[in-house]
């Protein structure tokens, strides 16, 4: 497998955090836009809500921004960011529950009409999903999917060997493939009006599936 090339300059980020430090706003602007995807795919895979997330995130920054002084060490912000991150999207789980969750895709919904709806629907699915994954593979699928991170990103945020993360994230892949058959069999109108189920379609029984299986079981 090869690993995926890196987004971000890993050597120029001690220098920006300096002239961040320093009060260079535009510096702090590029370390924003550097870790954005890192910092929402945390607070997603504590939340669940894209909502939730975005706003999060701005939280995450603002309260980097008030605390960079005490960054000591400047080449680890990555790792900092996100214990920033989990700490703000803790506080917000336990402020305010799945009540808090379920009001805030409701406004969006009244907001939006039927594509905010689709929307919540689709983030509903893909938390069941990586909910469904190995807590140990679903950190890395989000941080790699969601935060764009490489491996060795990954690797130095979670304290991973390379060939773990690797492991972690093959082993992830496999467990989101089949729960994805599972729900796609349930969903798909003509997988319920055959004699397909969520279990024999992943097993392959013979049947003739439709064409979005078909996808999805392709080798």
């Amino acid at each position: 497998m090869t690993e995926m090339t890196d987004q971000r300059d890993m050597g120029k980020h001690p220098e920006m955090v300096a002239r961040a430090q320093a009060g260079d706003g535009v510096a702090f602007s590029d370390l924003v836009r550097q870790f954005q995807g890192l910092v929402f795919a945390v607070c997603f895979d504590q939340t669940g809500s894209f909502a939730d997330s975005e706003e999060l995130t701005q939280e995450v920054f603002l309260a980097a921004f008030r605390s960079l002084g005490s960054l000591r060490e400047p080449e680890k912000i990555a790792a900092w960011l996100q214990g920033i991150a989990r700490n703000l999207s803790r506080m917000h789980r336990r402020r305010a529950g799945m009540n808090g969750r379920v009001a805030s895709d409701q406004a969006a919904v009244s907001g939006e009409g039927a594509s905010a709806i689709r929307s919540v629907e689709r983030q509903h699915l893909l938390h069941e999903v990586l909910l469904g994954v190995t807590e140990r593979s679903r950190q890395v699928l989000v941080l790699h999917y969601l935060g764009g991170c490489s491996y060795r990103e990954i690797g130095a945020l979670c304290n991973l060997p390379l060939r773990t993360v690797r492991s972690r994230l093959h082993e992830g892949r496999a467990q989101l493939k089949t729960r994805l058959l599972g729900i796609v069999a349930e969903l798909c109108r003509c997988v319920r009006s055959s004699e397909h189920t969520a279990r024999c379609v992943v097993e392959r029984c013979g049947q003739e599936p439709c064409a979005c299986v078909s996808r999805l079981t392709a080798d």
